[in-house]
């Protein structure tokens, strides 16, 4: 059972580190794009999410992971996974911006916290495992 490997804590601070990364590029793009280019916040969070890819990936793969999968397969496998995920970070924005009342960058840490852990999951087991090559 993958919970009880010995390097899923070590892991898991290291999605943590690369996720508040990813997360920082994300925000800062999102604000930037509504604030002063005046972009529209659904159109700007996808934006900020396809921003952060290569960030998220470059740190997932060597530092969290360690992966040994190609990086052809590895980013193939990387962005079908991303693609679903940025799918429901964009999805769940627009629904909280359109049927709440809270703050959009509040919107998206939310968005950011779901998804974080069904992508950790994801990209562990099939992502950057060994095992599904």
């Amino acid at each position: 059972m993958w919970l009880l490997k010995s390097d899923l804590p070590k892991q898991l601070v290291g999605y943590g580190i690369a996720g508040l990364l990813a997360a920082a590029v994300h925000l800062a793009v999102l604000y930037a794009l509504v604030e002063f280019f005046f972009v529209a916040k659904t159109l700007a969070s996808a934006v900020g999410f396809a921003t952060a890819i290569p960030v998220n990936y470059f740190i997932q793969y060597h530092f969290v992971f360690q992966s040994r999968v190609g990086h052809v397969r590895g980013f193939l496998r990387y962005f079908e996974v991303t693609l679903f995920f940025a799918g429901v970070n964009t999805g769940l924005f627009w629904l909280l911006l359109n049927f709440t009342p809270i703050n959009y960058v509040v919107i998206q840490i939310i968005t950011i916290i779901t998804v974080a852990g069904l992508n950790f999951v994801v990209n562990r087991q099939f992502t950057f495992s060994a095992q599904s090559q």
